[in-house]
């Protein structure tokens, strides 16, 4: 299984924001027995291609693509909503195995990413016992505010690696 980065339908300054989500989905998933997920960078190469699923499943070697949408709509804390759109893809037909829209406050993104990994893994027909569960469930902090600054600066991060070192020198 392969997740390339979802695709961010919100403000163009809202992309990290679908990478944050597309990694902690990816996470979730690499932590579930039974399924081999292809690694961040590997996928990462995909963000905005025109191939199509069977080239990419064929360049990385995998039989399910896990693609989606994310559209984070901002207002106050209490009313700012993510729209989350994961599809499954079967590689070999380019057919979709399952697909759900997520639409929650933004207060639920975490239960969104459990609850997509574990409609990924029920799909795929993954047993999930107890502690896989439990993991799905878990929140990687209770302050949105601090998550978000996270992953701001893991964006940050990673436009600082493409730059050239020259650049930093000023």
């Amino acid at each position: 299984l392969a997740v390339p980065p979802f695709e961010n339908l919100g403000d163009s300054t809202d992309g990290y924001f679908a990478d944050g989500m597309t990694d902690e989905v990816r996470g979730k998933l690499a932590g579930l027995r039974g399924l081999q997920v292809i690694a961040h960078r590997s996928a990462a190469e995909y963000k905005g291609t025109t191939k199509s699923f069977q080239e990419i499943g064929r360049e990385l070697g995998v039989d399910y693509l896990l693609v989606g949408k994310v559209r984070w709509e901002k207002g106050d804390s209490a009313q700012s909503r993510v729209r989350v759109s994961p599809e499954l893809i079967e590689v070999a037909s380019s057919s979709t195995r399952w697909q759900q829209p997520f639409d929650a406050v933004l207060s639920d993104v975490f239960q969104v990413q459990g609850d997509i990994a574990g409609k990924v893994a029920q799909a795929l027909d993954v047993a999930l016992g107890e502690p896989e569960k439990a993991r799905l469930e878990e929140r990687p902090t209770r302050d949105l505010a601090a998550w978000d600054a996270f992953l701001r600066g893991e964006d940050f991060s990673k436009r600082l690696v493409a730059l050239e070192p020259s650049a930093l020198e000023a």
